[in-house]
């Protein structure tokens, strides 16, 4: 048995689940080495002894470890919408009762991470939002130019109220397929067929 130990994964789940304040990200390259269009062009797994708290876009294979850590599937393409104008806003994500910051990023993590706006309203997700995602007052490039990562309380008064996600969709492709912005688009236009509600809007009769 390796005397190394190994980093666990944490899971992103679609309800936020409460996980330890003294925990950062480190980016991982994609074990197929694609670009992950979707996503922030990396996975993030868990590292701890640091500041920062972030979930795991994707499931933990139990098949075992690749190159030393434990492999991870590559998550499926999410589109969005939210309540109002909030893609240049940085998203942040809430305990289900979205008084507790559970994950944020360090300004070093938001490169190249914004939404690709979609057909219809939509935003095709490359930050991992969910039912719990926050939105804060700071844009990407605002936040990017900080120059360390905000306190927790920080966060938490400046977000935005009532900022947050109204529907969300799985697609199904990974991320990391070349043409995902058309492909987007195409099932946009067919009604989401095919497509995983996580977050529907609710149609008023």
């Amino acid at each position: 048995m390796s005397g190394h130990s190994i980093i666990p994964a944490i899971i992103l789940l679609s309800t936020a689940a409460g996980c330890s304040t003294s925990k950062t990200a480190v980016p991982v390259s994609p074990s197929d080495g694609g670009t992950a269009v979707g996503w922030s062009h990396r996975h993030e797994v868990e590292k701890t002894d640091t500041t920062t708290t972030i979930l795991v876009p994707g499931q933990i294979n139990p098949g075992g470890i690749r190159g030393g850590r434990p492999s991870t599937e590559i998550p499926k393409v999410r589109i969005y919408k939210t309540n109002g104008n909030y893609a240049v806003n940085v998203p942040v994500t809430l305990d289900a009762s979205r008084t507790k910051l559970i994950s944020f990023p360090a300004p070093s993590d938001l490169q190249g991470c914004e939404p690709v706006e979609l057909d219809n309203g939509f935003l095709l997700d490359r930050r991992g939002v969910g039912p719990a995602t926050a939105f804060t007052r700071w844009t990407y490039k605002e936040y990017s130019a900080l120059p360390s990562t905000p306190a927790t309380e920080e966060i938490m008064d400046n977000l935005i109220p009532g900022a947050a996600v109204t529907e969300l969709y799985e697609m199904p492709f990974t991320i990391g397929t070349p043409d995902a912005v058309d492909r987007c688009n195409r099932l946009i236009a067919e009604g989401l067929s095919g497509c995983t509600p996580l977050l529907q809007a609710v149609q008023l009769k």
